[in-house]
């Protein structure tokens, strides 16, 4: 990895609020043409949470103080360091994390409020259809950090920081409905099966051994205990995943000090490996079709920037490489055909979308970025992500991200720019449709 690469990671997986300086940009335009289907959500640049269908003439906003407001366009060029108001401030409350539910019925969100003498974090949920919010959780110390549903759409986890780490948490979506610590640990990446009761966890334990192990849970409603350690040791990677179609568990294990891609039933049985991974951090996400994984190493220690993309056969075990490109994310279609990813172009202090047409190989430029800093935290975390979140449109027609967009190949540095904004960018290479001032935005999940 050159050092080069390294920097322009750092400059295009930022907040452009902040950036010293921008670059020559896009102004919002409007795409012709019919809005894929599904519904999205976005974070304002008010720190409040909105929803819309892909349209979006008139997004409803669910946290805003006056009933079903309405979000502000705002399209003015502003100096740099008013781009983003400062939802800090004492008094004020700031939401993020909106998460749909499986059904695509609810959205879960976080919030978090500051008083002159204290702050206060919270867990909500609202209902699309009865427009009616929930709060089930509330903390004075333990800020939200991630938030996931189970498959049944009745239950939500959520992380939360302590001092010391991290403590994954299970609640029942009800208001005052007790909630129960899964376990602790720092780092902690998990998946929830598809059957009541299991979750996959990668974990480092708190204790004085600190040991990290790949692990199957099993909970029943008065007990919980681990059923089976699947690894033991240094594992680089994130997130343990079960198959969409929940047949398979896949995971990074050492064998003999070789990392491994590890596909077992899903119970965790008859574990095979299907890639040898080269020494370095390691990330796979699984294609929708339950066939097929897609993975990458990132080679320098801490880096956030991965070596191309290779697709593994799950069957064969068979892999091939999909791009050599040096890039920072990559998110599957639910048509399990194509495969979105954001370059890291060298010695440019910006990012590049694109889009492998997986049938094909074709791969194809969707334009330039700068992200918000809400988004460059979901593209480093995007495989524990991916169990959670999709940026795709139902139909796999399209894409969302919140940011800067970029006129060209931008050379000329500017102090000016416009508030980040959320975009809906057709594959077919047509012209993104402008959403609204946005800080992160996700698309509901596939029927």
């Amino acid at each position: 990895m050159t050092t080069s690469v390294m920097r322009s990671v750092r400059a295009c997986l930022r907040n452009p609020a902040t950036a010293a300086v921008l670059f020559q940009f896009a102004l919002a335009t409007i795409a012709h043409g019919a809005p894929p289907p599904g519904t999205i959500t976005f974070v304002g640049t008010d720190s409040n949470i909105y929803y819309c269908d892909t349209k979006c003439s008139e997004p409803k906003c669910i946290t805003c103080k006056a009933a079903a407001i309405n979000v502000r366009r705002d399209d003015a060029i502003v100096p740099v360091a008013d781009s983003v108001p400062d939802a800090g401030r004492a008094g004020a409350t700031a939401y993020g994390l909106p998460t749909f539910s499986p059904d695509g019925k609810r959205l879960a969100y976080s919030s978090e409020t500051h008083k002159e003498a204290e702050t206060s974090f919270a867990v909500w949920v609202y209902d699309l259809a009865r427009r009616q919010p929930a709060q089930i959780f509330e903390s004075r110390i333990e800020r939200i950090v991630y938030l996931a549903w189970l498959p049944d759409a009745q239950h939500l986890s959520f992380l939360l920081a302590e001092p010391r780490g991290l403590s994954l948490i299970l609640a029942e979506v009800k208001e005052s409905a007790p909630v129960r610590i899964v376990t602790t640990g720092m780092p902690l990446y998990f998946d929830w099966s598809a059957q009541p009761g299991e979750v996959a966890l990668h974990t480092l334990a708190l204790d004085s051994d600190r040991t990290e192990q790949v692990s199957l849970m099993s909970l029943t409603p008065t007990s919980q205990s681990i059923v089976k350690v699947l690894s033991s040791g240094r594992t680089p990677f994130k997130t343990p995943a079960w198959s969409p179609d929940g047949k398979h568990l896949a995971y990074i294990a050492n064998y003999h000090a070789e990392s491994n891609i590890v596909v077992a039933d899903a119970d965790a049985s008859h574990p095979r490996s299907v890639v040898s991974l080269p020494v370095g951090e390691n990330s796979f996400v699984w294609a929708p079709d339950s066939a097929h994984l897609v993975y990458s190493t990132a080679l320098t220690p801490r880096d956030p920037t991965y070596h191309g993309i290779k697709l593994v056969d799950v069957a064969s075990a068979n892999s091939k490489w999909l791009t050599h490109n040096e890039v920072a994310a990559f998110f599957f279609a639910p048509d399990s055909r194509h495969l979105a990813y954001i370059g890291v172009p060298e010695d440019k202090p910006y990012c590049s979308w694109y889009v492998i047409d997986i049938k094909t190989g074709a791969e194809k430029a969707l334009g330039n970025f700068l992200a918000t800093q809400e988004e460059s935290i979901a593209y480093n975390y995007f495989d524990q992500l991916a169990v959670s979140h999709t940026i795709w449109s139902p139909d796999s027609s399209s894409f969302i991200y919140a940011g800067v967009r970029l006129a060209g190949s931008p050379g000329q540095a500017l102090g000016f720019a416009p508030p980040p904004m959320a975009y809906i960018v057709p594959i077919d290479g047509s012209e993104p449709h402008a959403i609204s001032n946005a800080v992160l935005a996700f698309f509901s999940p596939a029927p």
